[in-house]
């Protein structure tokens, strides 16, 4: 979200206060008071604030505000009736200047007394009479600005290459702000007053919502304490409560509250509450305020003159709407006919029918293009195919080695422990064979053949098959005078592919003769 920055709109005086949003959360980094919008200009060159968004908050003394009644008619029609209203209403109207309103819905039980006879002179045949019994009648404030200060204030943020969102007023604002903090009671009407250089801004807030503005000109002296102004303070402050008492039958101010904090506030408020016979309490804007370090360190000269501004910016930051805003006035909204509403429909077809050709278009191309990566991966695939037999077998070949491996230094132990001794029997040959899971042939010399029933039994167990050889005499050495032949194979199956080779089937044995 870009940067937001306040600023008041006045000739001899200007405010501006800057902030940084991050994640919704709204961090204030400079409040300066100003002597002329060049230093304005300044500061916003100065801090690289183009293309913020602004907020303009102008003084009760810069617009016209009038408060009007109607009977209860649907909400789309008070913008007309409030402009046609406007015309009698306000001094110089004029029908290009910007007008907005608001509704005082909590007015709904009480009466403005100075309008409502001008309401009743209207009616000749009880019409009106009738809407006002058959519901409640609609209370507002609604306030117009002249259009050259408008055009002003647009040519000002264009020069300056800022976003211009909210031109709005400043009772209105600081009840914003009043309203989201811990003091607030919305079961009390009470009075907000804004002590500045020019002028005092007073606002009646009726269960939070401002129903009544008025700004004196009373310039306020650094000493807020003292007697005099307390006095023409209190003079002031109780003109604005019998103007209320008399306006707005059913309201009556049950608390002040006046923006500042420190001694002087608050020997201030002791006297205005003295004076006025009503609870007065001080109020800090910037409690609860998040500021950035510079700010904390360097905080502006007059803090309590900040409250309006603020509660613009955290406005328009969420998004809520204000009572009075001249760039976003209120409007009828247009009726929809059926000629617009088939336009609409036919205009809604056109945008369905070519987002689905454009998005045809996009897949079919998207598709193309991972069909020729397919293809290039595919021949790439098809030149290394032979390779990666190749290699295949070859790693089934040292599988097969593997699987067929024999541990031939454990055979040759447990053949030494099965064997007869060596004055019964000698080894002559002893072949080792990996083929079919593994073999051991062995050619020997015996004493005589009482031996050899005794040996195979050894060596026939769950793990060995033995398989006799050939048998015969032996002249080579006369204390071994016969040989014998002898196969052990590892497995049954490899003595049975032994046999399968040695043995085709075809061939038939010969009798014995």
């Amino acid at each position: 979200m870009p940067n937001q920055i306040a600023i008041t709109w006045e000739n001899d005086r200007l405010q501006f206060l800057s902030a940084v949003v991050h994640n919704s959360s709204v961090t204030f980094e400079h409040a300066e008071q100003l002597v002329s919008k060049d230093q304005l200009k300044e500061l916003i060159q100065k801090y690289r604030l183009t293309k913020s968004e602004v907020v303009v908050v102008l003084s009760r003394a810069d617009v016209e505000v009038r408060p009007m009644v109607f009977p209860p008619v649907p909400v789309d029609e008070l913008p007309d009736l409030v402009k046609f209203q406007a015309t009698k209403e306000f001094n110089n109207y004029d029908a290009a200047a910007p007008l907005d309103f608001f509704i005082t819905n909590k007015l709904e039980h009480v009466s403005r007394s100075t309008l409502f006879p001008t309401i009743r002179n209207q009616s000749k045949k009880g019409k009106i009479e009738e809407a006002l019994s058959s519901g409640s009648p609609k209370h507002l404030l609604a306030s117009t600005l002249r259009i050259g200060t408008l055009h002003k204030i647009q040519e000002f943020c264009e020069e300056l290459n800022l976003i211009l969102r909210r031109v709005v007023l400043r009772p209105c604002e600081t009840a914003y702000l009043w309203r989201h903090t811990l003091g607030f009671d919305p079961n009390r009407a009470v009075l907000v007053v804004e002590l500045d250089t020019q002028e005092t801004s007073q606002a009646v807030l009726f269960q939070g919502e401002p129903v009544f503005m008025r700004s004196p000109k009373i310039s306020c002296p650094d000493d807020v304490s003292m007697s005099d102004f307390a006095a023409r303070l209190i003079a002031e402050l109780k003109r604005t409560r019998i103007a209320v008492r008399n306006e707005i039958q059913g309201v009556t101010v049950d608390e002040a509250i006046l923006c500042g904090v420190g001694t002087h506030f608050e020997s201030l408020a002791k006297q205005v509450s003295d004076g006025l016979g009503i609870p007065v309490k001080t109020f800090d804007p910037w409690q609860g305020i998040r500021c950035s370090g510079s700010l904390q360190k360097n905080p502006s000269e007059k803090p309590e003159r900040f409250a309006s501004l603020i509660g613009a910016i955290l406005q328009n930051v969420r998004n809520e709407s204000s009572n009075i805003d001249f760039c976003n006035t209120k409007k009828r909204r247009e009726p929809v006919g059926r000629r617009q509403l088939i336009t609409k429909i036919l205009a809604a077809t056109l945008l369905v029918l070519i987002f689905l050709i454009c998005f045809g278009f996009y897949s079919h191309t998207v598709l193309t293009n991972e069909v020729k990566t397919l293809t290039a991966k595919l021949n790439t695939f098809k030149k290394t195919a032979g390779t990666v037999t190749e290699q295949r077998n070859q790693l089934n070949a040292i599988d097969t080695w593997f699987a067929d491996n024999v541990d031939w230094f454990e055979q040759l132990d447990w053949l030494s422990r099965k064997m007869p001794e060596a004055k019964e029997m000698i080894l002559t040959e002893l072949t080792f064979s990996a083929n079919n899971g593994g073999s051991m042939n062995l050619r020997s010399l015996l004493k005589d053949f009482s031996v050899v029933s005794p040996m195979e039994e050894q060596l026939r167990d769950e793990k060995h098959v033995i398989k006799p050889g050939e048998k015969g005499t032996s002249s080579g050495n006369p204390q071994y005078g016969f040989r014998y032949d002898l196969s052990v194979f590892l497995s049954k199956e490899s003595a049975d592919a032994f046999t399968k080779e040695t043995q085709p089937e075809n061939l038939t044995p010969e009798p014995d003769k």
